[in-house]
């Protein structure tokens, strides 16, 4: 059974962070000014020796590998940063890597896709990586530091050919000979279809075998070109439960118990390929104060019970990997490096793991056998129905708030150069859309929808398995389906396809 541990790049000192919070800020920095909130809140947390690494500095890559070694853990699983036109932060220690071959450190990357905003910004799905550092509160500004957008196909280009060279390194961890890229939040990406059929393409045509990607998006269903999920914790898991305490008054801090979040993690019955991940801890108040949140009774002994247990339920679902999360996530109290506190006694509890869980497997290999399919596809359906009533609930919210600031879908189509297209879905967002597309100059040419004979309009309407004519672009209104649709299309035609909610979040077509 490999181990990856979630592996943070923030050790450095970027301009940026400079800029946003405050000269020399690491996210060290966050670690020493952290309190104690209560009696046995562990605040702040020391490494070991004190040693606030830098870095840029190989002597920590080759000392952290060399843990790694030490105790088994089989590589890190990198977090990536790539922004709106190709900006890009907190890359120097991934490209210092590259170039230091002689640094045994097998790596991956995950791809972390949220804008990074203020705590205040009423941006939806962002990083905020100081609140407590926070100074600028002016809410007229929109309190975006980077955003996250994804472009077209050229970009995509961009993108992949900055990554094909550590792909192509021979440290680069492949699965099923394919090298491993994980995305944070793939269900945030409207163009996921094209830009991963654009990927893989490419992945082939530079003499790999693809791309194997994973998944880490929280109540998602499989999407087209995702291999696997990963359930990502302890953020998947904590939300599940209640809080075990509050503390009111001055702090208003939640706290959950590690091992109800542990044992969450173990009942779970997923379906289809899923990779697990367990978490050594939480805890953070260094980067939110006292609006953070806390795992408590965290134990190295604890920490090890459970994580054999993961990797027995791995194994018996044929998974060869488990995640950790994570090796030096200081700021928020998940890291498998050594404090003055514990010393090495959680990479001790990775090796502990690692060399007594086989006899555990025959015991999951069971529950897998006594699941029953039926209930847990009765549980799938039912978060598909929430999860596409969120889908378009966001996408309409986002609609109306374009349509006040006077913006136009049919002129974005307009300046992109479409004037004929396809509507696929005359449902609600399709018969709106049409409406928006008579007022303009784009021409809807017909209709595709599975219920034809119901739809009484003055243009053609189609089956999804009839064969229509060429059009300039296809826009598939029917959004929660789009990955399905995108690739039946595809078969059929040359024309390019794009989701509604593309057009609606995309500033680029």
């Amino acid at each position: 059974m490999k181990v990856l541990a979630m592996y943070l790049p923030q050790f450095h000192r970027v301009k940026e962070n400079d800029e946003w919070w405050g000269e020399g800020f690491t996210e060290w920095v966050s670690v020493k000014d952290a309190e104690p909130f209560f009696d046995g809140h562990y605040q702040p947390r020391i490494p070991q020796d004190q040693n606030y690494y830098d870095l840029m500095d190989k002597d920590t890559m080759v000392w952290q590998s060399s843990l790694m070694k030490k105790y088994k853990i089989d590589g890190v699983c990198m977090y990536h940063y790539w922004f709106k036109h190709g900006r890009q932060i907190l890359e120097k220690p991934a490209q210092n890597l590259l170039q230091w071959k002689e640094i045994d450190m097998p790596f991956c990357f995950c791809w972390a896709n949220e804008t990074w905003a203020r705590s205040w910004s009423r941006i939806q799905n962002k990083n905020v990586w100081s609140a407590v550092r926070e100074q600028d509160k002016n809410e007229d500004k929109n309190g975006i530091l980077l955003e996250q957008d994804y472009g077209n196909e050229a970009q995509w280009r961009q993108h992949f050919e900055y990554l094909l060279p550590f792909f192509k390194d021979e440290r680069y961890i492949k699965v099923e000979d394919k090298p491993l890229f994980l995305i944070y939040k793939e269900s945030e990406i409207s163009c996921l279809p094209e830009m991963l059929e654009c990927w893989k393409k490419l992945a082939e045509m530079n003499g790999l075998k693809g791309i194997y990607i994973i998944g880490a998006g929280e109540n998602t269903d499989k999407r087209y070109g995702i291999d696997a999920k990963l359930h990502h914790q302890p953020s998947k898991s904590i939300k599940q439960i209640s809080a075990m305490h509050t503390f009111k008054g001055r702090h208003d801090i939640n706290v959950w118990d590690y091992k109800e979040i542990w044992e969450k993690i173990l009942n779970e019955e997923p379906v289809g390929k899923v990779y697990f991940e367990g978490f050594v801890g939480y805890d953070d108040t260094p980067r939110r104060g006292e609006k953070g949140s806390i795992v408590f009774n965290t134990t190295p002994e604890t920490f090890s019970y459970y994580l054999a247990e993961l990797m027995a339920k791995s194994a018996a679902r044929q998974n060869d990997i488990v995640f950790v999360n994570a090796w030096n996530e200081w700021g928020e109290g998940m890291y498998l490096e050594p404090d003055e506190r514990q010393g090495e006694e959680y990479l001790n509890a990775v090796l502990y793991a690692k060399t007594h869980y086989s006899h555990l497997i025959d015991k999951y290999t069971e529950k897998n056998e006594e699941r029953t399919e039926g209930k847990l596809r009765q549980i799938e359906e039912l978060n598909k129905v929430i999860n596409k009533s969120d889908c378009y609930l966001q996408l309409l919210d986002r609609w109306m708030e374009l349509r006040e600031k006077g913006c136009s879908l049919t002129e974005k189509l307009y300046e992109a150069g479409y004037r004929k297209i396809a509507v696929y879905g005359y449902g609600i967002l399709g018969r709106h859309f049409r409406n928006e597309c008579i007022q303009s100059k784009v021409t809807v040419e017909y209709i595709i929808d599975r219920q034809k004979e119901g739809i009484h309009t003055n243009v053609p309407v189609y089956l999804p398995e009839e064969v229509f004519p060429e059009v300039e672009l296809m826009v598939v209104t029917a959004v929660y389906d789009y990955d399905e649709i995108y690739k039946k299309l595809k078969e059929k035609n040359d024309c390019r396809v794009i989701s509604l909610e593309t057009l609606i979040f995309e500033e680029e077509l």
